[in-house]
């Protein structure tokens, strides 16, 4: 009974708190549509961000050209936040879902595999089972600049697609415990991601 009655005070003092829920987000099943949803994300289109681009707790699908477990979930874009309604002043309702943004940030560091290795232990067997990786050198995230129009007059905001730099290995066929360098590429952040889902990486 004083539990129902606590509910009913804190109603009617306007300090009940709406319980949060977690809503279901739409993400893109394999590298096809995870590419048309990055487009959408570069161009600033209206209809960004209404799609993930993967899964943020489940298996990279294995159609993406490089393997993104879940501590890659901020580089990607990949957001858990809280949102709120309100209506008459007062929150109606309160959840927590999965956003994608375009804010892309992979750091100087990364080694991203193109298979997952998260249960291999040593190198020889993480070697083993990929048949190559990238490790990520200088960068700069993706940004919002400001600038004078001189046209206009007016200050304008421009997005800084920002920078990786980044080596990619394959296996020593000679080594079981080495590795080769073939090439070291350096492009945009929005590039990198790109490159991650389907390989696609700049002449």
């Amino acid at each position: 009974m004083k539990r129902g009655s606590d509910k009913l005070a804190g109603l009617t003092s306007g300090r009940y708190t709406v319980p949060c829920s977690t809503q279901p987000a739409a993400y893109a099943d394999d590298a096809a549509e995870a590419e048309v949803s990055l487009d959408l994300l570069i161009c600033g289109s209206s209809k960004a961000g209404k799609k993930l681009l993967k899964r943020p707790f489940a298996p990279t699908p294995s159609s993406w050209h490089l393997c993104l477990p879940p501590h890659f979930n901020t580089a990607l874009g990949l957001r858990f936040l809280q949102k709120q309604k309100v209506k008459n002043k007062q929150v109606a309702d309160r959840w927590k879902e999965w956003v994608q943004s375009g804010n892309f940030d992979f750091n100087e560091g990364s080694i991203i595999y193109d298979k997952d290795v998260c249960g291999l232990k040593t190198w020889g067997e993480k070697l083993a089972a990929i048949e190559s990786y990238v490790v990520i050198g200088k960068t700069r995230p993706i940004s919002l600049r400001t600038f004078d129009d001189e046209a206009t007059g007016l200050k304008q905001t421009k997005r800084d697609p920002g920078l990786v730099t980044y080596k990619i290995y394959v296996p020593d066929p000679e080594s079981s415990l080495k590795s080769i360098c073939t090439r070291e590429i350096t492009t945009t952040q929005d590039e990198f991601v790109r490159f991650a889902i389907s390989g696609k990486s700049p002449s």
